[in-house]
């Protein structure tokens, strides 16, 4: 057996050699008897070959040339390959047929052209689509969005300086703001004077991004266009250490040197120990969102501190209850607000003021709101995501407590649990395991990409329970930024989950408003579209729609 197959692979080798002189023999060795030439470019011939009778085909194109060719065989056992008028073959694009084919190639340096022959008599189309010359094959000349950026590179290869454009800068603020196309604004966010790199971090879609630097100059920038209504915070990081290490270890080496922007006339918060524990902040004109935070009203409320322990949960947090002007505990209809995050939404968000203004412009109640602190990242998401003990502890002993101290028994349907990333998911997981406590829902970003299988396993395990169970007496808002889109690197993505979520939950029979706004996943927008939602599960926003914040 063994010899057999030796004498079948010698067989096979020896047809194989055969093979490849017959095709070089064909196309090389023998002198074409008929010449056809490409005139113009996209301006297929066809060709006629007889049997064994070579056909050379020349080409658009001097040598260092690049040329592409499609070829058409319908099938028929054509060789083709690029060879030279002294014989030198080049290279091999067909062997008997494969049928239709687009090839891409430089000229060779010595005269040549296209060698077509077959064993059988046929036709071929040939097609030349592209030729660029060797004096055009240079990269193409950089292009700027900003208009401003254009000029001053023009000016630059002028041999001109930045000065003015500095001072212009200086005066104005940053990011550099441009009309754009469609409606939309075009922003450069600027960097002045780094050695290796500028990186950007927050921004629109809260991620990191690179500036680019312009020629050799001390301009560093990065362009992009959002539309009306676009909000969101970022730092600036001058020459980011790089080092040989992990891909996360490298990533947040950008906390060493992020820091608000020094020519941004915005930061937040306005009062900070140093420009590293601030961000910079922009605001595009339009859209649906209102900073009811800076409203100043005559009438404010009342804030307490508590702290809570709980002995299932192994931990003691603090909680902050607010009593806006005008609360009345012996109204059973009075609102009763549980917001996940406390701290965050009273340092950084304001939240409190918010209300206050609300609650005074009449689009509001007035009511009590318990702000519930996370006590650190680690405990945060061991509670907020779908944790049986955290959802009692809520509906039991903070409840009872919140009773307490305000006097009154707050009606299911008007008592809302709120929370931003985690804590959307967390505010719905508890009114759907406790309705009988908590009747709405107020999400914001929510995370509804986790799952207890992974958390990034794709599966939208909320829409699956919502789906597959009884409808609650729960009602919702859902609010979601329009770039807190999947960035390809880990990170899940925000907005289409709370779109799924939504449809589910319209199917199912909820009531529930949706709205997306032109921001991605930070405080700086969540303190804002919070007052939003108050305004829609207490005020007059209709039930079941989605709006797009314009």
């Amino acid at each position: 057996m063994f010899i057999q197959s030796r004498f079948i692979a010698q067989a096979v080798r020896a047809l194989l050699v055969v093979g490849v002189g017959v095709f070089s023999q064909s196309v090389h060795a023998m002198s074409p008897e008929v010449i056809e030439q490409i005139d113009a470019i996209h301006d297929p011939i066809r060709v006629d070959v007889v049997a064994n009778k070579p056909v050379a085909i020349h080409l658009l194109g001097d040598s260092g040339a690049l040329v592409g060719v499609s070829f058409e065989t319908s099938g028929l056992p054509f060789d083709i390959a690029l060879a030279g008028k002294d014989g030198t073959h080049y290279r091999q694009f067909l062997a008997q047929g494969e049928g239709r084919k687009h090839v891409v190639f430089m000229m060779p340096d010595k005269p040549s052209y296209l060698a077509v022959s077959s064993s059988e008599a046929g036709s071929l189309a040939i097609t030349q689509t592209s030729m660029v010359a060797e004096k055009d094959l240079h990269a193409p000349k950089r292009s700027y969005q900003s208009p401003r950026l254009r000029v001053l590179a023009e000016k630059l290869e002028q041999e001109g300086n930045t000065d003015a454009f500095w001072q212009d800068i200086t005066k104005e603020g940053t990011p550099m703001v441009e009309p754009g196309n469609k409606g939309e604004t075009l922003l450069t966010f600027l960097a002045r004077g780094a050695e290796r790199n500028v990186k950007m971090l927050g921004g629109p879609a809260n991620d990191i991004y690179a500036l680019e630097r312009l020629g050799n100059s001390d301009v560093w920038f990065r362009t992009v266009s959002v539309p009306a209504g676009t909000l969101f915070s970022y730092q600036l990081a001058k020459d980011v250490p790089d080092f040989d290490g992990s891909k996360r270890a490298r990533r947040v080496a950008i906390l060493a040197k992020a820091k608000a922007d020094p020519l941004n006339r915005y930061p937040w918060p306005t009062k900070a120990p140093d420009a590293y524990n601030q961000s910079s902040t922009f605001r595009a004109g339009g859209g649906a969102l209102e900073p009811w935070f800076e409203v100043v009203s005559e009438a404010q409320g009342a804030l307490s501190h508590h702290r809570i322990a709980s002995v299932e949960l192994e931990n003691e947090r603090d909680i902050w209850i607010y009593r806006s002007a005008g609360f009345d505990s012996s109204d059973p209809d009075t609102p009763l607000l549980f917001v996940f995050d406390g701290e965050q939404f009273l340092r950084k968000g304001h939240l409190d003021r918010s209300i206050d203004a609300l609650v005074a412009a009449g689009k509001i109640p007035p009511l009590a709101a318990v702000f519930v602190s996370s006590i650190d990242n680690v405990v945060r998401a061991k509670e907020l995501p779908d944790n049986d003990a955290f959802a009692a502890f809520m509906a039991k002993d903070v409840l009872s407590l919140v009773r307490e101290e305000l006097g009154f028994s707050p009606r299911a349907e008007r008592t809302i649990l709120s929370g931003s990333s985690f804590g959307g998911l967390g505010s719905t997981t508890i009114a759907l395991k406790h309705p009988e406590a908590f009747g709405a829902v107020l999400s914001l970003s929510g995370s509804y990409w986790w799952s207890d299988k992974g958390a990034y396993s794709g599966a939208n395990m909320i829409a699956r329970r919502v789906a597959t169970h009884d409808r609650a007496p729960v009602r919702f808002y859902l609010a979601a930024g329009l770039f807190e889109t999947s960035r390809g690197d880990g990170f899940a993505s925000i907005l289409e989950p709370n779109r799924h979520l939504h449809d589910v939950l319209l199917a199912k029979g909820y009531s529930v408003v949706h709205q997306e706004f032109p921001t991605a996943h930070d405080m700086f927008a969540w303190r804002e579209q919070l007052p939003q939602g108050l305004i829609a599960l207490l005020g007059s926003v209709d039930a079941n729609a989605r709006v797009v914040g314009k």
